[in-house]
C-alpha cells in the first residue's frame, strides 16, 4: 500500500467507517425494543462517536477531510428487515461487517509509518472490540460481551437498572 493509497484507506475505512457505524447504531437504537439491547447499541454508538472526534484531529493533520459521507442508502441497507432478524442473525451480520473492517485496519495499521502506529493500533482494538462482541453475542456470553468497547470509552453509557 503507498502513501496515497493509506491515506485513502484512512479516510474511507477509518473515518467514513466510523461514520457509518455512528448512523448505523443509531437507527438500530431507534428500532430496537429491548431495554438492554438499546444499551448494548447505545455503547457501541458511543465508541462509534468517541472514535470519530479523535480521529478527526489526526485527518486535519495528514490533510484529509472530515466531511461526513451521506450513508442514508448504506444504513437503509444493512437496517432492512431489522424488526423480523433474530438477535443471532443480526449477530452474524455485526461479525461479518467488524471482520470486514478488521481486515483492512490491519492492512492499513501495516502500512503505517511508525510516527501513526499508535494510532493505527488503537483503531485495530477498536474494531477488534465489536468483532468480539458479536461473537460472545452469538456464543451467549451476553453478559460482559460488551467489556472491550466500554474500556475504550471515556464517557460510557449508564447500563439499565433492573426493574
Amino acid at each position: 500500500m503507498n502513501r496515497n493509497e493509506y491515506l485513502t484507506a484512512i479516510n474511507e475505512f477509518w473515518y467514513q467507517g466510523e461514520v457509518f457505524g455512528e448512523a448505523v447504531m443509531n437507527r438500530w437504537l431507534q428500532l430496537e425494543k429491548d431495554p438492554i439491547r438499546r444499551w448494548k447499541w447505545a455503547t457501541i454508538q458511543q465508541l462509534e462517536t468517541e472514535t470519530k472526534a479523535r480521529l478527526r484531529p489526526f485527518l486535519m493533520r495528514l490533510g484529509l477531510s472530515i466531511v461526513a459521507n451521506d450513508v442514508d442508502d448504506k444504513v437503509n441497507e444493512v437496517s432492512a428487515g431489522f424488526a423480523d432478524k433474530s438477535w443471532s442473525e443480526i449477530m452474524e451480520m455485526g461479525a461479518q461487517i467488524a471482520g470486514t473492517y478488521l481486515e483492512k485496519f490491519l492492512e492499513i495499521e501495516a502500512a503505517a509509518p511508525e510516527s501513526e502506529r499508535e494510532i493505527a493500533h488503537s483503531m485495530v482494538i477498536h474494531e477488534s472490540s465489536l468483532l468480539d462482541f458479536a461473537k460472545q453475542e452469538l456464543a451467549g456470553k451476553s453478559e460482559n460481551s460488551l467489556d472491550g468497547v466500554i474500556s475504550q470509552l471515556h464517557w460510557p453509557i449508564p447500563r439499565p437498572q433492573p426493574g
